[in-house]
């Protein structure tokens, strides 16, 4: 059996830093939101044994891989039942960016190798699997649009009213999440950015006033040593973005558009530079990626599509 399955990037909208926790973590809020530039899997079940295969400079295909991590725990679990895999990654997200393209990745392996296996756990069942590879990960088995909190994996589902237009700008360098979270400092992050304000605004589809409001507490470390995050958020302010930010950690930065004609003239326009675009729209469904063998397996009082 085979099965084939996009994974979509993220990015936040908003990110407070509240502290660091006991546990060497910080606690956070974010505001997670899909959008459409997507990776693509395919699994193949075999005998035994997790191969992985990515021509992707950089991505590794061993244990340290989140969809090898993702497929040894349920084997663990399921050693009667999960055999073997061999996937095939192809990478359109760029790694290191701040888009969570691994997270997204494991998330979809563990949805598909559920179908692959014929393990029949609810999605929420896959959760607790998500939380062990990645703070990212279970929001990528949840909901399309979701508020979280603690490291990111304490979530509540999301629904903005309607879709909006984000350009996606890498400068083709990727900053590692561990360097900026060493070189945060805590007393120089806004206490008045306020979560719940760009929550309201999101919910509805308020672009304009959501823009104006957008804040990543990361983004000054980074700002700091890359200057040209900088550049590129006055490049799509001149091109008439409601707003722009670092998407996580970095390096993406993206920008906000509410017409579709601005956003595609905004890409023209940033040709010029040496980054990577994308023209993507937010998800609101799963079903505008997943295939109906996942989406219907199993069928579940939990389930959001």
């Amino acid at each position: 059996m085979m099965l084939r399955i996009k994974t979509p990037a993220k990015i936040n909208l908003g990110l407070k830093i509240l502290g660091k926790r006991i546990d060497g973590y910080h606690e956070l809020e974010t505001l997670f939101q899909m959008v459409d530039l997507f990776d693509h899997l395919e699994l193949e079940e075999r005998p035994q044994g997790i191969e992985i295969e990515c021509a992707t400079p950089g991505i590794p295909t061993g244990e340290t891989n989140l969809v090898f991590r993702a497929a040894r725990l349920l084997q663990n679990d399921f050693p009667d039942r999960a055999r073997g895999v061999r996937v095939r990654l192809t990478k359109q997200i760029p790694a290191g960016a701040g888009l969570g393209g691994g997270s997204g990745n494991a998330a979809g392996a563990l949805l598909a190798l559920n179908v692959l296996w014929d393990l029949k756990l609810p999605r929420e069942h896959l959760i607790p699997y998500a939380h062990k590879i990645g703070s990212d990960v279970p929001f990528f088995l949840l909901s399309p649009c979701a508020l979280g909190r603690g490291r990111g994996e304490l979530l509540e589902s999301l629904q903005p009213s309607k879709k909006f237009n984000v350009v996606l700008v890498y400068p083709r360098f990727s900053v590692a999440t561990s360097w900026v979270y060493q070189n945060l400092n805590l007393k120089l992050t806004n206490s008045e950015n306020d979560i719940s304000i760009l929550r309201k605004f999101l919910c509805k589809s308020q672009f304009g006033d959501l823009g104006s409001r957008l804040f990543n507490d990361l983004e000054p470390v980074v700002t700091e040593r890359f200057p040209v995050i900088q550049s590129i958020k006055d490049a799509l302010r001149t091109q008439g973005a409601a707003g722009c930010l670092l998407s996580g950690s970095g390096s993406t930065v993206f920008g906000l558009f509410d017409k579709e004609n601005l956003a595609n003239q905004a890409v023209a326009a940033l040709r010029e530079h040496d980054w990577d675009l994308y023209l993507t729209r937010s998800v609101r469904s799963f079903s505008e990626f997943l295939p109906e063998e996942i989406l219907d397996y199993p069928k579940s009082s939990g389930e959001r599509s």
